[in-house]
């Protein structure tokens, strides 16, 4: 479904040119848990929204073989899901948004999909300042549900969430992956929520993929230092 073929990123002019992506390579297919790893500044957000076209690729090719209009197709939710969020607006509104376009009834539509991501309807005339950091970023999930993608980026969605929060969302993400057949490429320096989710995984070092690995009998395995130094 998702395929990056050597992929590169600079910024800047001259000598103060700095290339942040190299060599990038790496596959979703459909329905699959995808995993990125590496630590804060190894490239993985500045990838993330390379494949969402949000930014221009320097060298390489990003494909989405999906049906339909890509914005549709993939959805991506950030880190900071207040700032993804029109403060001014209502969670009705927030969720309508995506939808200006259907046919029929979106508040029904809505209403339906709500206990998915386990808020209520009592949340639909709240704003966000008026949210938990859980709720907002469930409301952030429905929000990009609503349009039934086939790809999800979740771009460190639980990085700023307690354990317990944490928990709650991967288990909707899970739900989301087999109820709805959802690839999710899952992005995140929390090894832990990495390993339990995914199915297979990338790691990053210095805007690179240094390894592989499918996970097999519940584990990855690695032999890259690298790698092995961010799992032990």
């Amino acid at each position: 479904m998702l395929r990056v073929e050597h992929l590169s990123k600079s910024y800047g002019r001259g000598k103060r040119r700095k290339r942040i992506l190299h060599d990038i390579n790496l596959s979703v297919g459909d329905g699959e848990l995808v995993g990125i790893v590496g630590e804060s500044g190894s490239g993985k957000s500045t990838l993330a929204r390379l494949i969402m076209r949000l930014e221009s690729v320097d060298e390489g090719s990003v494909s989405f073989t999906a049906n339909g209009n890509f914005y549709a197709s993939c959805q991506i939710v950030f880190q900071n899901a207040s700032a993804a969020m029109n403060p001014s607006w209502t969670v009705r509104d927030i969720l309508k948004e995506p939808l200006r376009l259907m046919k029929g009834d979106r508040d029904a539509y809505i209403l339906m999909m709500l206990g998915r991501v386990g808020l209520e309807e009592k949340h639909l005339d709240r704003r966000p300042s008026e949210l938990s950091g859980g709720e907002r970023q469930r409301v952030n999930l429905l929000r990009s549900m609503l349009v039934e993608p086939k790809l999800l980026i979740c771009d460190e969605i639980v990085s700023n969430l307690d354990r317990l929060i944490q928990k709650e969302i991967v288990e909707l993400i899970q739900k989301m992956n087999r109820e709805m057949g959802m690839a999710i490429l899952f992005i995140s320096h929390d090894l832990k929520v990495v390993q339990h989710l995914c199915d297979r995984v990338y790691v990053m070092e210095g805007g690179g993929i240094v390894e592989e690995s499918v996970k097999r009998d519940g584990r990855f395995s690695f032999t890259h230092p690298y790698s092995l130094m961010l799992f032990e």
